[in-house]
């Protein structure tokens, strides 16, 4: 069945569902070219636009099922991928609740940044699909309305050099679409039902780091915001060096080493789609760049945890909420661990006495329990635990602890259920599969229970009404954190005092003067192989 909504920019046909009234593939920006700044759509055909299918995908590997199967270890549809566009890529998806009666005023609106470390991703994908979600918020009499957005990925999304800067082409396209996306939504939504004051911007890994990126804009994007295992300190944005020899390399497999900048330009914004993603090497570095511009600085635990480090978004953004699964450094198994499992305790020990000293490195192999000649089992086991540590749970809490707004903080910490190498673990991403409701009917009663809990305890943020009480109170003293799961012991509870995370980091830097932010920066190094 279809819907028609008339705005004032327009006439949508959207494609009715459970509860929900989709208007899929909307597009939100233009391109002039593949490599350009988008241009924010402002008015739409006199005809009737057709949104009652997905809109073109980015230009990118197509890893849907791959995290299904891998990941999260279990499917949830499997839909044909729309073509890939360079140009019409830049469109989203507005999940509208059908509501009785007639006088409800505007509505919260959510929007979700999809994670995918900048090179997969869609807002497609159908374990991100918003429509149980919002479905819910009816059910519960907090309707919101959920957007899905499409952002260029790797190659067309962050590839930058001197040259292409120098040709007109200021790069961080992801981060520059993610933005324009926001402002069609603050002009827009209200056409939908939605009230563009009252916007919450989440998401999940890549995604969560992009929302808390957007916090440098000097224009105000969106009223809440929740991050998802993911800061831009997990992610740290590339030197423009590093972005140099990244693209260098994508030139050296496209056979333009030797062309001009011009011959360069023109190959990137007309080579075939699956050529593209078939000569982009998996090694390279594709995320963010420090332009001074979209990303003006480096952030840093120390940073955040001071006052005066430049970030607009401490006046604009009233709340704060970030979460993390207890098993989050799992991810890092995809990022080349698990090929290096080999000798990977007496790899670290070395890695982490070079990039900071010969003490430090011994604290930390002392804390954790680890030697050089750890079986490579047991080794693995407690290097993705740091990795948990590091770059996940050490930044939310420093955000969670020094926002200037309202803080909330949770634990996702309901096991991973089904078959696969992460059974019983709580995976990376795990919270984001079970937030939008779609893997319900794969899940036994209790965990089904948690997963409602944490979609209810989403809508109530996005409504204004938090689940436990602030996290940075007046005294500066860890307040509660929600917790989700086990199912086996809770469904949802929370916890004094910063929660039930490890604490070895914290105390090492009390009990050894170990600077977090050189250890976070030593795991990047370790990570990229160094």
């Amino acid at each position: 069945m279809t819907a028609t909504m008339k705005t004032s920019f327009g006439v949508f046909k959207g494609k009715k569902g459970d509860g929900v009234t989709q208007y899929l593939g909307v597009k939100y920006a233009n391109l002039k070219d593949r490599l350009a700044v988008p241009e924010l759509v402002k008015q739409y055909s006199d005809v009737e636009v057709d949104a009652s299918e997905y809109g073109p995908r980015t230009i990118s590997m197509e890893a849907c099922l791959f995290e299904q199967d891998v990941l999260i270890q279990q499917r949830t549809g499997e839909p044909k991928p729309p073509p890939m566009s360079g140009l019409e890529c830049l469109n989203l998806n507005i999940t509208v609740p059908e509501l009785k009666g007639t006088d409800h005023g505007l509505l919260p609106v959510i929007v979700f940044i999809h994670g995918g470390g900048y090179i997969i991703g869609g807002n497609w994908w159908p374990q991100y699909d918003p429509a149980r979600l919002v479905k819910l918020s009816a059910e519960r009499d907090y309707s919101i309305i959920a957007v899905n957005i499409n952002y260029r990925l790797a190659v067309l999304g962050n590839l930058t050099s001197q040259e292409l800067r120098n040709a007109g082409y200021p790069g961080n396209n992801s981060l520059r679409d993610q933005k324009c996306a926001l402002q069609w939504i603050k002009a827009h939504i209200m056409d939908f039902g939605g009230d563009h004051n009252n916007v919450t911007c989440f998401g999940e890994s890549a995604g969560a780091a992009a929302v808390l990126t957007q916090l440098f804009s000097e224009e105000p994007l969106f009223k809440r915001a929740i991050s998802m295992s993911g800061t831009p300190i997990m992610l740290k944005p590339l030197p423009p060096p590093v972005a140099e020899v990244s693209y260098q390399t994508v030139m050296k497999e496209l056979g333009l080493e030797n062309a001009s900048v011009e011959e360069r330009i023109e190959r990137l914004t007309t080579i075939d789609a699956d050529e593209l993603v078939s000569k982009t090497p998996m090694t390279v570095a594709l995320i963010p760049f420090l332009d001074g511009d979209m990303v003006p600085s480096v952030t840093t635990l120390e940073k955040i945890s001071d006052p005066a480090f430049p970030l607009p978004g401490r006046e604009w953004c009233t709340e704060l909420m970030l979460g993390d699964c207890k098993h989050d450094g799992n991810v890092f198994m995809f990022m080349g661990l698990a090929q290096r499992k080999s000798g990977i305790a007496s790899a670290f020990a070395t890695s982490l006495a070079k990039h900071t000293s010969a003490t430090i490195a011994e604290a930390v192999l002392k804390a954790y329990q680890l030697t050089p000649g750890t079986d490579d089992d047991s080794a693995l086991r407690t290097i993705l635990d740091y990795a948990t540590d590091i770059s996940y749970y050490a930044p939310a809490l420093a955000y969670s602890r020094h926002w200037p707004g309202k803080t909330y903080a949770y634990h996702f910490n309901e096991p991973c259920p089904w078959d696969g190498a992460f059974k019983g673990y709580v995976n990376h991403m795990l919270d984001a599969a079970f937030l939008f409701q779609n893997y319900n009917d794969k899940l036994e009663p209790d965990a089904e229970r948690v997963a409602v809990a944490l979609a209810e305890d989403f809508i109530g943020f996005a409504n204004g009404i938090p689940a436990c009480r602030e996290f940075n109170n007046e005294n500066g003293v860890a307040g509660g954190v929600r917790t989700y799961g086990p199912s086996s012991d809770s469904v949802a509870g929370w916890l004094e005092d910063g929660g039930d995370r490890r604490d070895t980091l914290f105390r090492l830097k009390e009990e050894a003067d170990v600077d977090l932010d050189v250890l976070s920066g030593a795991w990047d190094l370790f990570v990229a192989g160094l």
